[in-house]
């Protein structure tokens, strides 16, 4: 009866051990920061980017430290794995900088670079404006001479017949619409006001055409010379001298690119 007694008292016992020592362990402070603290870092994308190796680390060692069968493991476990995370973060706070650096240095570059090419925009600018001024200035001159050598072309009276001597003008203008394709030209002929208003308009066309046509015979595309009469409509002078009436017998130019 006393032997039963004892197994009576000794098999709860076992019982409630048994139960105890299956039950899970509550998890320390320390291992539950430890676990906040990954979360944390795996959420940060710098870490992600340059310290994801240190951060699996971190994770195998709380994962370990979950499965440990006592308290004192877990809290070591713990502050290995916070020790893990915290050189994660310190790598990936490092790494995060000197790319920071890198780019801001790329960035300097690039401007420097920008201010270069917009120096040397400007610069270039600049020379092609002279440039441009200079040919105009050129071509501003050489059609002063042209209009110069036109003033002296002379028809026969009555004729659209130039009189000797007075070709050297079309000659010129022919050279320089050779040597700038682009430009065109508006031939304008007039007459003094001997004769008829009809008659003189029809003289003044055949004045222009002639010289559009010799312009063409030169190598210069029809499509740039407009030949316009006027006849005697738009005197410069006063046709009661000779010398008026010479001069209202004209081919005025006006050029354009």
């Amino acid at each position: 009866m006393k032997i039963l007694t004892v197994k009576k008292l000794l098999i709860p016992a076992i019982l409630v051990t048994l139960a105890s020592g299956c039950a899970e362990l509550q998890k320390p402070q320390s291992l539950l920061d430890a676990e906040k603290a990954y979360s944390q870092a795996a959420n940060s994308a710098s870490v992600l980017k340059y310290a994801t190796p240190e951060l699996n680390t971190a994770k195998k060692t709380l994962m370990s430290a979950g499965a440990s069968e006592n308290k004192e493991d877990m809290a070591s476990l713990a502050y290995i794995a916070n020790a893990q995370i915290e050189t994660a973060l310190t790598k990936a706070e490092a790494q995060q900088a000197h790319q920071n650096t890198k780019d801001l240095m790329a960035q300097k570059e690039q401007l420097i670079v920008s201010a270069i090419d917009a120096k040397k925009a400007r610069a270039q600018n600049k020379l092609a404006t002279m440039q441009q001024r200079v040919v105009s200035m050129e071509e501003s001159r050489a059609e002063e001479e042209i209009l110069l050598a036109f003033g002296n072309i002379e028809f026969v009276t009555g004729t659209a017949d130039l009189v000797p001597g007075a070709v050297s003008g079309i000659d010129l203008l022919a050279e320089y619409m050779i040597a700038h394709p682009t430009k065109t030209i508006v031939l304008s002929g007039h007459t003094d006001n001997s004769g008829s208003a009809e008659l003189n308009m029809e003289l003044s066309q055949r004045r222009a055409d002639f010289i559009r046509d010799v312009l063409v015979s030169k190598g210069i595309a029809a499509e740039r010379i407009t030949a316009i009469g006027y006849g005697q409509s738009q005197p410069i002078v006063p046709n009661d001298t000779r010398e008026g009436r010479q001069r209202n017998r004209r081919i005025e130019i006006k050029f354009a690119n």
